[in-house]
């Protein structure tokens, strides 16, 4: 199949953004940015699809592994800066916001030293081999939930550093909740640093709320609840106890969970607040309207009802013209593409607000520009297609990603390995 570098021609000036793209971390690569004992645990690793012991915290790792109609996909790793972005050019993205593929599950660990620990060295690592907004890598920072305090003065030293665009906090088990007044030292520091906070969608099974989901048989079960279960207990939580009051000029985002969620939580907080209202005295509008303010999410994955108008009332009914961002959450199995919002029958000028737009003003990428190794969004014959006929994007993807394998393995054979 033969690709172009055109795109639509409401997007010739606009750079695409992802918003969510996970990299593949070896605990021996880690290891170069630890010391003491961390560094010796790292070192240590003779199983690195297995180093943190835990099923599911790895995306190779064999925990309710998605098969479906895509049983016999390669798996595919982004493991270096090079290959990411020979990635994102395939794909048709200008630019991405990085996180951790592997330590997605720590606010589940009891120990803060660890957690602390392992934060700050990714983030030296992120820093060291990831970070290149030249070539449209930018990274989100980790920080650890059991320690407020340190973790504020880690977002305030690498605040400045050149690519970093936010900081991630780990949601997943997270006790308590993200809304708890322990965590305002975090707040502050991401607020003081223009730094928007990136709450992650994932799925775990913990017997903290809202994550004790052992009574589900199924991984459909499972995926189904987990990560929107997780965004609703923490968006109430962070808007009941006042932190988009407190932190007016902090962004918080969702990945991962879809959109359906956030128009429930809204109305079903609207609904309850004239009668409630003196539990939030900060408030004085509806909590609706600080939501519709400071709280974005990502279009991985947007849900898919038989009629698309109703995605698309839903996301007019929540300005989420303005506050939707992009992603494709590369390389993981359920991976999104461009096609999928370019199908959408929303206007074109949405459209460019979702693909880069409302990204550029998150993550204050005011100076971003198209690349033009990155790829078209398909064949010209897709994009003049009618809406409802283009090739599934999910085949989209899957061929991007049998293309990628392809040449690694190509790759491979040539130097002997």
């Amino acid at each position: 199949m033969s690709t172009t570098n055109a795109r639509p021609a409401f997007l010739a000036d606009c750079p695409i953004v992802d918003a969510d793209v996970h990299i593949h971390e070896d605990p021996r690569d880690l290891a170069l940015f630890a010391d003491g004992t961390l560094r010796l645990a790292l070192e240590a690793s003779r199983v690195p699809e297995r180093w943190l012991d835990t099923p599911g915290l790895s995306p190779l790792t064999a925990y309710d592994p998605p098969l479906g109609e895509d049983a016999g996909r390669e798996i595919h790793v982004v493991r270096d800066a090079a290959r990411l972005r020979a990635d994102l050019d395939q794909l048709g993205v200008d630019a991405a916001i990085v996180f951790t593929g592997r330590l997605l599950g720590t606010a589940a660990r009891q120990d803060s030293t660890y957690s602390v620990g392992i934060a700050r060295v990714f983030n030296r690592y992120l820093r060291e081999r990831w970070l290149s907004p030249g070539k449209g890598i930018y990274g989100a920072i980790m920080v650890a939930s059991q320690d407020p305090k340190a973790s504020a003065r880690e977002i305030e030293q690498c605040a400045d550093v050149e690519g970093v665009a936010a900081v991630y906090l780990p949601m997943a088990s997270v006790y308590p909740l993200w809304g708890h007044r322990q965590y305002d030292p975090i707040y502050a520091a991401a607020q003081a640093a223009g730094l928007p906070v990136v709450l992650q969608g994932y799925t775990q099974v913990h017997p903290v709320f809202p994550y004790q989901i052992e009574q589900f048989d199924t991984a459909l079960a499972k995926q189904t609840i987990s990560k929107p279960f997780g965004a609703i207990a923490n968006l109430v939580s962070i808007v009941t106890t006042g932190v988009l009051a407190r932190f007016p000029d902090l962004k918080v985002v969702f990945t991962e969970c879809g959109v359906s969620w956030l128009p429930f939580v809204m109305w079903r907080l609207d609904q309850q607040y004239p009668w409630l209202r003196h539990e939030v005295p900060l408030y004085r509008e509806k909590p609706s309207a600080y939501i519709r303010r400071q709280v974005y999410f990502t279009t991985h994955r947007l849900e898919e009802p038989d009629d698309a108008r109703t995605l698309v009332a839903l996301l007019a009914g929540i300005d989420g013209q303005d506050r939707a961002l992009f992603a494709t959450d590369w390389p993981h199995y359920d991976a999104d593409h461009v096609e999928r919002i370019l199908h959408l029958p929303i206007p074109d000028e949405w459209k460019r607000q979702i693909l880069g737009e409302n990204a550029r003003h998150v993550f204050k990428l005011p100076g971003l520009a198209r690349r033009e190794s990155a790829v078209a969004m398909g064949t010209q014959d897709e994009r003049s297609a009618p809406h409802g006929s283009p090739m599934e994007e999910r085949d989209r993807c899957r061929l991007v990603r049998a293309t990628l394998v392809g040449r690694r393995q190509a790759g491979a054979r040539e130097k002997g390995e």
